[in-house]
């Protein structure tokens, strides 16, 4: 695979080679410094413009107090550059000596403000510089005051551009410095031990090369292969590691960052991974045990022996609050067990649970709960684990589980027109007749008790769920036997179907109703046929009288009309109104409501468009020249307009935009290949057309197409070149051609010749490598193939060609 791997990148640089040494000047930009330099000219051209003297003589003065007194230089340089702001050595000798400035006794403000100055002073220097050399010192003399800010990243990027416009040992050796100091490197490590399977997390300054999927040639542990590695942002972690053992990691130079720096120091670590500490949890968060039968609750426990455990009863009249507060929901801390205690409920076990102990795996150990408390009351019970063992620190939270004894299931339904529960067997599915269900408000209040039926079934009358505040039904509280004990939290949200398909309309109230129009777009000065239905709550006819309000797209009402059952309608609860609309009626969305109280909601509302739709008077035909267009060429597109009802649309004016964007059938000639990264995201660009023709006396004209600045990437490019023609009155109509985009670069593509998921263990698939030069033609009479064969969760590549 690495041999592969060697011969695609060997190949990829000899192609590249020759655009990279053809590549513009190296730059810098930095948003920040940009506009703090912005901000600092402002200051200079208001507070420094029009002192007497010459730009020589000032310059002359600073260079002359630069070294003895860097406060009373600035002063100098200032004057030269609010005389001549486009000046690029006032700008340099102003920053020195803010630098100068900084680095001696400063006081309040100025250890901030100075430093920022100077560095926008710097980056202004930078910026008017008409030679290289210029351009060099002053990103130097930029780096060393965006080291005062601590800004490291800038000041390392404009080092690296100094030293690429000219060679200089003083500027490379600060480089190094800052590079070793600040650049990409590791910074700390983690060890996750209290996991089952331990890992060791290596953080670096910076985010990790995201092209690079194979990070274990830079890893080694004692002298071999990492097992797994999984890059994750800034952070490489090694998995498969072991509890009680010692590792020597040993992190190589080379290894690559998304800023383009790779690693150049290597780095040992001497890595100890101990023993899980003593832990203890519960498999669930609540627990439901039957009534009849073995009644156990899973812990599970890590290195300990013994499992300190305790249960408490929370009471019916607790319930509530507990639910509400949710502490049913998380976990708890030992305050608030001791909370509970005290206030809200009462202890009924307190013990030790013997465990197994096997070194650093999970067992699970079934506490008794009928041999440890015996016969259980009706209510809820909370247990609480910890392990038994002094740990080195006392852990706040503490393992939490809530469980009822039952055997019954508690559903509910709530409506309009009240709350319907049912209560079956958990055993049999059964409905539980005879069960007592108990509705219970917010502040604890019984609201309402109920017996089921032979269905298992109690209705609960709406006017209850319709309390506020305190009286806000809460909770469903179902018993059965002695034992038998459940309860169902109304505030928690209900289980959601409509991902299922079954949403269905909101509930209606009293009176339901519908409206609609005969059609969904008009012209003004046409007739709008709207029509109503109302039903009441049972969906029959209803002959309340209601209220249709019509608005306008502005929102402003522009009719209100009261509509009864007529004869019309044969009472069936059928309304109709025809609305006229006027020659200027506005244009847009209007919307007719339909009310019982006009002060109140809507029952239904319909929404039409007005619009003033004139059919198009004009044809275009767009033909380009080329099928594709060239990176920095033109491209030429005829236009052909004529007027549908014969002559051609002579002297109209045109518009035209490109936009430039991925192609999404990828490469026509090479169907099913798969070019750039397969990650890379490129964004569309959108440019207009300045300089675009009028037709002629025949409608016609050709329209020059340039590209504007697309993104360097291997991604198939196309371009969609559009044009409008404009209409004497002032529409348009628009046209649009597809043109490739040629850009003139090598490009390696991959097609597969299998499905991702049809690869077993030891199988192997086939795939093709087309490789393309620079005029987009394969490089060999045919393309390379190789086979990928899966190796347990790795990939191994054999060349074919």
């Amino acid at each position: 695979m690495r041999a592969v791997a060697a011969f695609l990148l060997a190949i990829c640089l000899a192609f590249l080679a020759p655009a990279a040494s053809a590549a513009d000047t190296p730059t810098f930009e930095h948003e920040q410094v940009a506009r703090d330099a912005d901000q600092y000219e402002a200051f200079i051209l208001k507070s420094w413009a029009g002192r007497k003297g010459t730009v020589d003589a000032f310059l002359k003065e600073g260079d002359g107090l630069l070294a003895k007194d860097p406060r009373a230089a600035s002063r100098a340089y200032a004057a030269a550059t609010g005389l001549d702001a486009k000046r690029p050595r006032a700008w340099l000798g102003l920053a020195k000596s803010l630098i100068g400035m900084a680095a001696g006794e400063v006081t309040g403000q100025e250890r901030y403000n100075i430093p920022v100055n100077a560095s926008g002073a710097a980056y202004r220097a930078y910026k008017l510089a008409t030679t290289d050399a210029f351009r060099a010192e002053a990103l130097a003399v930029l780096a060393t005051a965006l080291e005062q800010r601590s800004f490291w990243r800038p000041a390392i990027e404009a080092l690296k551009v100094s030293v690429a416009l000219k060679p200089d040992a003083q500027a490379r050796a600060a480089l190094d410095r800052l590079k070793s100091a600040h650049g990409f490197r590791m910074t700390d490590y983690t060890t996750d031990a209290d996991a089952s399977e331990p890992r060791l997390c290596l953080t670096f300054s910076e985010a990790l090369s995201k092209s690079t999927t194979d990070f274990s040639p830079y890893i080694s542990i004692d002298g071999k292969d990492p097992q797994s590695l999984a890059a994750e942002e800034s952070q490489l972690c090694l998995e498969g590691l072991e509890h009680g053992k010692r590792y020597q990691i040993n992190v190589k130079a080379g290894l690559p960052s998304e800023i383009g720096e790779a690693l150049e120091k290597a780095s040992e670590i001497a890595v100890y991974v101990p023993d899980r500490k003593p832990m203890v949890r519960f498999s669930g968060r609540a627990y439901v045990l039957p009534s009849r039968g073995q009644q156990g609750i899973p812990v599970v426990s890590v290195n300990t022996e013994e499992v300190a455990v305790s249960v408490h009863r929370i009471g019916d009249r607790s319930l509530a609050s507990a639910v509400l507060d949710g502490e049913i929901d998380r976990q708890l801390s030992t305050w608030d067990v001791e909370t509970l205690s005290e206030r809200r409920g009462e202890k009924v076990y307190d013990g030790i649970l013997a465990v197994k102990s096997v070194l650093n795996a999970e067992v699970t150990t079934a506490f008794p709960v009928s041999e440890a408390i015996g016969t259980l009351k009706p209510g809820a019970y909370i247990m609480t684990a910890k392990s038994a063992k002094p740990a080195a620190r006392d852990e706040y939270q503490v393992a939490t589980q809530w469980f009822v004894v039952s055997d019954l299931g508690l559903t509910a339904f709530t409506g309009a027109d009240g709350i319907d529960a049912f209560v079956r067997s958990l055993a049999d599915a059964k409905p539980a007749g005879g069960a007592e269900v108990r509705l219970l408000a917010r502040n604890n209040e019984v609201l309402a008790t109920a017996t089921t039926d032979g269905r298992g079934h109690v209705r609960f009358a709406g006017a209850l769920t319709r309390g506020e505040g305190g009286m806000t039904p809460a909770l469903l509280v179902a018993q059965g036997s002695a034992t038998d004990y459940a309860f169902l939290d109304l505030s928690a949200s209900a289980f959601d179907l409509t991902d299922r398909g079954v949403k269905g309309r909101e509930p209606a109230g009293p009176v339901d109703g519908y409206v609609y129009s005969e059609r969904g777009v008009y012209r003004p000065g046409e007739d709008v046929h709207l029509t109503a239905l109302v039903r009441d709550a049972a969906g029959r006819a209803s002959g309340v009288p209601v209220t249709l309000i019509l608005s306008r797209p502005d929102g402003v009402e522009h009719q209100r009309t009261a509509l009864t059952d007529t004869a019309a309608g044969q009472g069936l609860g059928g309304r109709s109104l025809t609305v006229p609309l006027s020659g200027g009626a506005m244009t847009g969305t209007w919307k007719a409501k339909l009310h019982v109280d006009p002060d109140d909601d809507p029952i239904a509302q319909v929404a039409f468009l007005v619009e003033d739709f004139v059919p198009e008077r004009l044809d275009m035909t767009l033909t380009p020249a080329v099928p594709a267009i060239t990176v920095g060429e033109t491209a030429e597109i005829a236009i052909a307009g004529r007027f549908l009802y014969g002559p051609p649309a002579a002297e109209l004016a045109t518009e035209a935009e490109v936009v430039v964007r991925p192609a999404p059938a990828g490469l026509a000639a090479y169907p099913g290949f798969k070019f750039g990264q397969h990650d890379e995201t490129v964004s569309p660009v959108r440019e207009p057309i300045e300089e675009t023709p009028e037709t002629d006396q025949a409608g016609k004209a050709s329209l020059e197409v340039a590209l504007p600045q697309i993104p360097e990437t291997n991604v198939p490019l196309e371009a969609q070149v559009i044009v409008k023609l404009v209409e004497p009155g002032g529409r348009a109509i628009e046209r649009s051609v597809v043109l490739a985009i040629a850009t003139g670069k090598p490009r390696i593509g991959i097609k597969p010749a299998f499905k991702a998921d049809a690869i077993g263990e030891g199988e192997t698939a086939e795939l093709a490598v087309m490789m393309l030069g620079a005029d987009g033609k394969p490089m060999a009479q045919k393309g390379l193939a190789y086979a990928l064969k899966r190796l347990d969760t790795r990939w191994q590549w054999y060349s074919r060609d």
